[in-house]
């Protein structure tokens, strides 16, 4: 499991969820548009190969989960993304990347997915926060 904590600030911090959501799901339709060979090699439908994007909003935080077959580790990775509103200009973004593994118990190998996931979410998310004039850092907390 691969975890980052960051902390973003700016007067569109209210924006951000709303538009990292727009763009993963961009993303995902991207990426869907390749060729992947998890469906036809393992007999498993063409749906188990597309890149789901949910959402879930409360007061004060949203979610967003992403999951995506990684065909190098013949499994689901999974991608929650926690915004933590903690003022009108100032929220906690957690990206917690897992699942990504195979093998037996302690044997299990990511084959380097989690962390290259967490990259790229973190990638499209500084994208993101720079289209909106945000600041993104490490939460040194």
């Amino acid at each position: 499991m691969n975890r980052k904590a960051l902390e973003v600030r700016g007067t569109a911090v209210g924006e951000l969820p709303d538009s990292l959501y727009d763009e993963l799901r961009r993303a995902g339709e991207r990426d869907e548009k390749t060729v992947q060979l998890g469906g036809s090699l393992y007999g498993d439908s063409e749906e188990r190969d597309a890149t789901s994007v949910l959402r879930h909003a409360g007061d004060g935080f949203e979610v967003i989960v992403v999951e995506q077959y990684y065909l190098r580790t013949n499994s689901d990775l999974q991608t929650t993304i926690v915004f933590e509103q903690e003022a009108s200009d100032r929220a906690s973004v957690t990206v917690i990347v897992g699942g990504g593994a195979t093998g037996l118990s302690s044997l299990r190998w990511d084959w380097g997915s989690e962390s290259a996931q967490s990259k790229s979410v973190v990638s499209v998310l500084e994208d993101v926060c720079d289209q909106l004039g945000l600041s993104l850092t490490p939460d040194e907390s």
